[in-house]
């Protein structure tokens, strides 16, 4: 069997799905997840010679000896004349390979097509602080912060240096210099590569994924002393962001590096995905800007009333879950099935909707 036609065959129809992955498993037919589910494609089987040509044609030397030795590898890859980029894992399973193959945007898409609210085009121009994008797997976090790296590369003249494992999508000078380095290829890991960032003179970092307390310390350390840091953190909500990051310190630190950290907030934004009426993928977002009422509950270590904080300050571009559920829904780009399935309040969703809003959605903040 000619593994790269029907790996080309397999993905290519994922893309006429408008699928979001591609599941490769020896013994079972090929899938891929649609709108939340996992469907079977009409292929042959998988067999263990076909995966292991996969591998073969798709990873480097240095990608098959991670996988020798860890068992498992993230990579990225063209296929398709190499203008469609795919990101993937292959691990071990029952003494075999399978693979999971995530397709991406074929360009890097605008705010306007990914429908993320215009405050974060604003918040991308800001000459220091930390924006930390929060979701779970698969939610489009990686996605967004590569339209806010875009949109830095279209307005503004600056160095943007990003550490990425895999590197999704590539960017190409415009307006800004970008050095995209990758794990594995360009730097043996996160540690040793944001080592010596500061020696290379960089306006904004983009770090792939925060992951531990050295990790966060680089980031905090980079926005105090005026460069604009930007990451991914594994996170159902604004809240969760300060759980993850505080996590990563033993307890005597956490209040020295919530301190630092509330005097450094840019934005912290959290996202998930939603089934629109087309069938394709929709984002919905909590935004968290760092002003005077945020900074200060941060530090007060009043977490519980950063929602009403985020509520009340629409003006200020600021957003909370169900008001971002609530839009789409009005206008048109999801259901009220899907609005009030994925809502945190469905009952004043439902409410909403019908144009009933009982009492006032504001209330005292600080000093309470």
């Amino acid at each position: 069997m000619d593994v790269k036609n029907f790996l080309t065959s397999c993905l290519g129809k994922v893309l006429e799905m408008k699928g979001q992955d591609l599941f490769l498993k020896v013994g079972s037919v090929p899938r891929t997840r649609l709108g939340g589910v996992v469907k079977p494609l009409v292929f042959d089987v998988v067999t263990e010679e076909l995966t292991r040509g996969i591998v073969n044609e798709l990873l480097n030397a240095k990608q098959k000896e991670k996988l020798a030795r860890d068992l498992s590898v993230d990579f990225a890859f063209a296929l398709m004349g190499e203008t469609q980029r795919f990101r993937a894992n292959v691990f071990m399973q029952q003494g075999t390979y399978s693979l999971v193959l995530r397709t991406l945007w074929k360009s890097i898409p605008s705010f306007e097509v990914l429908r993320i609210p215009p405050i974060l085009q604003k918040i991308a121009l800001e000459r220091s602080g930390m924006i930390l994008i929060g979701g779970t797997v698969a939610s489009g976090k990686t996605t967004t912060l590569t339209a806010m790296i875009d949109m830095m590369n279209k307005t503004v003249e600056r160095h943007i240096i990003t550490v990425e494992d895999p590197i999704e999508y590539v960017h190409s000078d415009n307006l800004c210099i970008i050095n995209q380095r990758e794990i594995g290829d360009d730097a043996n890991d996160f540690h040793s590569a944001l080592r010596y960032v500061v020696r290379q003179s960089p306006d904004a970092v983009l770090i792939g994924e925060m992951r531990d307390a050295e990790t966060f310390e680089f980031a905090l350390g980079s926005a105090e002393v005026g460069r604009l840091v930007l990451a991914t953190v594994h996170a159902k909500s604004v809240i969760q962001i300060f759980d993850r990051v505080l996590g990563f310190f033993p307890p005597e630190r956490r209040d020295q590096t919530l301190n630092h950290l509330s005097f450094n907030i840019t934005c912290f934004v959290c996202q998930k995905l939603l089934t629109a009426k087309n069938g394709g993928l929709v984002p919905a977002f909590e935004i968290m800007v760092g002003n005077y009422t945020i900074r200060q509950l941060v530090r007060e270590k009043k977490f519980d009333k950063l929602p009403q904080a985020i509520r009340n300050a629409t003006n200020e571009g600021m957003l909370s879950f169900d008001q971002s559920i609530f839009k789409l829904w009005e206008d048109g780009v999801i259901s009220e099935d899907e609005a009030l399935r994925t809502s945190e309040r469905p009952q004043e969703m439902e409410n909403l909707m019908k144009g009933i809003q009982i009492g006032s959605s504001r209330g005292k903040i600080l000093g309470a």
